[in-house]
C-alpha cells in the first residue's frame, strides 16, 4: 500500500468531513491484463494516520456460457425460456443492458439465471462461483477480509478468496478479473466490484491498469474483411455500460416507481436522550427527503420499553417524530411486525416497499402482545427472554431472524446498524437458530435482519445516522445511475487515463464522472460503512 500527495483542492465543508481520495483497486480491468490491485491513499491539505484510509474490494463476475470454464447451462432449471428476441411482455428483464439487450429472462428467472452465469466471485470459500458472505462456518467481514493486494487473486483451497476454476488460474498463474479470450458474437458477461472504505469517508477513482490486448491471428472470416493481421480490435467491438448497483443484484434497474416507507426507531435504555434526539431528527430528515426525492408515502413509529409507540400509518408528506424518548427494551420482533401490518395493509398496489430501521443492539423483549396504528402482533412470540433482562438471548436473536425472513419475503428492510462492532448485548457466545456462531452485532443486523449487504449500512454513533442519510435515499428513491455507455477500447483509454474515472457518492447530484472536474463541489465523497457496487457489463 502506498501513500501519495497529489493536487485536489478540498473547500472547507469538505476538509471538516475528514476526507481523502482512494483509488479503486484494478482488479484486472481489461483484455488479459496482469492488472491486479492497488489501494492509493492522498490527502491534501490536512494528515492522516496510515491504515485509518482503507479500501477493501469484493465482486461476483457472470458470462452467458459459462460452460466455458466447465460449469452448466445457464438455462437449467428456469420456468420460462430465454428469449433472443424482445417477447414484448413486461414479465421479462432485458439482458445485460436495458439499451443493449442481448436476451430476456423472465423476472420470475432472474435469480436462477444470475446463479447459473456466475463464473467467480471474492469471497467464494467453496468454489461455486457465487460470492458466500455467511456460510455458518465463515462470516465475512469487508473490512477485515476485503480484498486489497494481489495475493487475493490468488486462487486457494481455503479460507475467504477467488474462485479457482479456468477463468481465474491457468498454468498456476492467477488471472484478472476480465479476461476475455474466446469472445463470440452474442456472448455477454457482468462483473459488479464492491468497495468498502474503512474508518473513514472518502473519495474514489476508478482505474485500469498494465492492460493488453492481442490479435492472435486472423481466422478464415475475419481474413476476408481484414488485413491488419497485428491490429487487435475486439475491444472496440464489445459494447459497455457502467452503473452504480445500489442494490448490489448485479442488474440495471433504471427505474423507480411509487415507494411506500415504514421507518422504525429505536428508543431503547441503551441510548441516552441526546442518542435518541439525534436518531429523531435523522428519521425526521429522511422522512422529509424521501417526501422530495420519490413518490413516496411514509409512515413510522418507535421501539422500546417494552412497546411500540408514536405509531405514524402511511400516508402522503412526510411523517414527523416529535419528543421521542429512551426506555427499558428493545422490541425489534414486534416493530418489524408491526411496520410490515401496515405495508400490507395501506401499501398501494404495485409500490415497492421498505421498512427503514435505526437501532443500535439485538432484539430483547417479552412474549406479550403489541399493539399500535390498529394492529396487533407478538401473540405467538416465544423467544422472549427477560431473566435477566439486560441479556440478548440466543432465542430472541433466532426468532427475530425469522420473522425478518418472513418479512423480507414481501418487503426490504434497509438497516441501519449503530455503534455495531461489539457482540449483542451481554452475550459472550451468540449463536443463530442452526447453532452457528454470530461474530457481532453488525453480522447479526446484516445477515439475520437485513438479509442483504447491500440493504445494511452502519454507523459509528447516532450523531452520525445524518451521514449516510443519502445511501439510504439511492438505496430506496433514486433510479440506478447508468453514468457511461461506450465501447471497451474507449472505457480502457478513460480508465488508464491520469487517475480514472472519479466516482460520486451520491446518486442525485449534477456531478458527471465522464467530463466533470473530480475537485467539484457537487461531487460527494463516498461513507464509511456502507457497501457500494459499480456493475460493469
Amino acid at each position: 500500500m502506498s501513500k501519495e500527495t497529489q493536487g485536489f483542492e478540498l473547500s472547507r465543508r469538505k476538509v471538516l468531513a475528514g476526507l481523502g481520495g482512494v483509488g479503486l483497486a484494478s482488479a484486472g480491468a481489461g483484455l488479459g491484463t496482469s492488472a491486479f490491485l492497488n489501494d492509493t491513499e492522498s490527502f491534501e491539505g490536512n494528515t492522516i494516520t496510515a491504515g485509518e484510509l482503507d479500501l477493501k474490494v469484493d465482486w461476483e463476475e457472470h458470462y452467458s456460457y459459462p460452460q466455458l470454464y466447465e460449469f452448466g447451462d445457464p438455462t437449467e432449471g428456469l420456468d420460462y425460456d430465454v428469449h433472443r428476441m424482445n417477447p414484448d411482455d413486461p414479465d421479462f428483464v432485458a439482458f445485460p443492458d436495458p439499451e443493449n439487450p442481448m436476451v430476456w429472462i423472465h423476472e420470475d428467472d432472474v435469480p436462477a439465471y444470475m446463479e447459473n452465469t456466475a463464473i467467480e466471485a471474492f469471497p467464494d470459500p467453496d468454489g461455486d462461483g457465487t460470492q458466500e458472505i455467511n456460510t455458518g462456518e465463515f462470516t465475512y467481514s469487508p473490512c477485515e477480509h476485503g480484498a486489497d493486494l494481489d495475493a487475493d487473486l490468488t486462487p486457494s483451497d481455503g479460507g475467504a478468496t477467488r474462485t479457482g476454476n479456468a477463468d481465474t488460474w491457468v498454468d498456476d498463474v492467477a488471472q484478472p478479473l476480465i479476461n476475455l479470450q474466446d469472445v463470440k458474437p452474442g456472448d455477454f458477461g457482468e462483473l459488479t466490484l464492491s468497495f468498502h472504505l474503512c474508518d473513514n469517508p472518502g473519495y474514489v477513482w476508478l482505474q485500469a491498469a498494465n492492460v493488453t490486448e492481442s490479435e492472435h491471428g486472423l481466422t478464415e472470416p475475419e481474413g476476408e474483411v481484414d488485413d491488419s493481421p497485428d491490429v487487435p480490435e475486439l475491444a472496440e467491438n464489445i459494447q459497455t455500460a457502467w452503473w452504480y448497483d445500489t442494490n448490489g443484484n448485479n442488474v440495471i434497474d433504471e427505474s423507480i416507481g411509487t415507494v411506500d416507507v415504514m421507518i422504525a426507531v429505536d428508543t431503547s435504555g441503551s441510548l441516552s436522550s441526546t442518542d435518541v434526539g439525534e436518531l429523531e431528527a435523522a428519521a425526521n430528515n429522511l422522512a422529509a427527503d424521501l417526501d422530495v426525492e420519490a413518490d413516496a408515502r411514509i409512515g413510522g413509529l418507535s421501539f422500546g420499553g417494552g412497546s411500540i409507540e408514536d405509531f405514524v400509518a402511511l400516508g402522503d408528506g412526510p411523517v414527523n417524530f416529535s419528543g421521542l424518548a429512551a426506555n427499558g427494551n428493545t422490541p425489534m420482533p414486534a416493530a418489524l411486525d408491526i411496520a410490515r401490518a401496515e405495508l400490507d395493509a395501506n401499501g398501494r398496489s404495485g409500490a415497492e416497499t421498505f421498512i427503514v430501521l435505526l437501532t443500535d443492539g439485538g432484539p430483547n423483549y417479552e412474549n406479550q402482545v403489541f399493539e399500535a396504528g390498529g394492529h396487533s402482533v407478538g401473540g405467538s412470540y416465544t423467544g422472549g427472554n427477560m431473566s435477566p433482562s439486560d441479556v440478548v438471548h440466543d432465542s430472541e436473536l433466532c426468532e427475530t431472524a425469522e420473522i425478518a425472513a418472513d418479512v423480507r419475503n414481501d418487503h426490504r428492510i434497509i438497516t441501519v446498524g449503530i455503534d455495531d462492532d461489539g457482540l449483542p448485548t451481554n452475550n459472550d457466545d451468540p449463536q443463530d437458530c442452526d447453532g452457528n456462531s454470530i461474530a457481532s452485532l453488525s453480522q447479526y443486523l446484516r445477515d439475520y435482519i437485513a438479509g442483504n449487504p447491500a440493504d445494511y449500512i452502519a454507523a459509528e454513533a447516532p450523531g452520525t445516522v445524518s451521514k449516510v442519510l443519502e445511501a439510504i435515499i439511492d438505496a430506496i428513491a433514486v433510479s440506478e445511475e447508468v453514468f457511461h455507455r461506450g465501447t471497451l477500447a474507449a472505457d480502457l483509454d478513460m480508465l488508464t487515463s491520469g487517475n480514472g474515472i472519479p466516482l460520486d457518492g451520491v446518486q442525485a447530484t449534477d456531478f458527471d464522472e465522464l467530463t466533470g472536474d473530480p475537485t467539484a463541489e457537487a461531487r460527494e465523497c463516498f461513507q464509511a460503512g456502507v457497501s457500494n457496487y459499480n456493475g460493469f457489463p
